[in-house]
């Protein structure tokens, strides 16, 4: 199950978005419009779910959310853009990393 959330979660989102993944939610945040889609199984999936509502593949950033301990990670295969000048998985700016973890927390928590 995929969403997209341009709120905070409710408690039964977190419960459906952990139904790939115990305790762990995959999360894409297009930060340009500060929209995630969270869950599924890859990063990409939620990808073309934020592409279809209009983000802009360029804009999007992936990582992860640990629902236990409200730990944020910036790691996703989709992070790696060498096109865009992305060259590794792991999301290496400082600012967007702030941004990303920002959203997610308030998403989540």
């Amino acid at each position: 199950m995929i969403r997209i959330l341009r709120e905070k979660a409710t408690k039964q989102d977190l419960v459906d978005l952990q139904e790939r993944y115990e305790d762990y939610i995959k999360v894409v945040i297009d930060l340009q419009r500060e929209v995630m889609a969270a869950g599924g199984e890859y990063h990409v999936d939620c990808e073309q779910v934020l592409i279809k509502d209009g983000s802009k593949q360029s804009d999007l950033w992936g990582g992860g959310y640990t629902v236990s301990t409200g730990g944020v990670d910036f790691m996703a295969l989709s992070n790696y853009r060498p096109a865009d000048g992305r060259v590794t998985y792991e999301i290496a700016d400082e600012k967007v990393q702030k941004k990303f973890k920002e959203i997610v927390e308030k998403t989540f928590n």
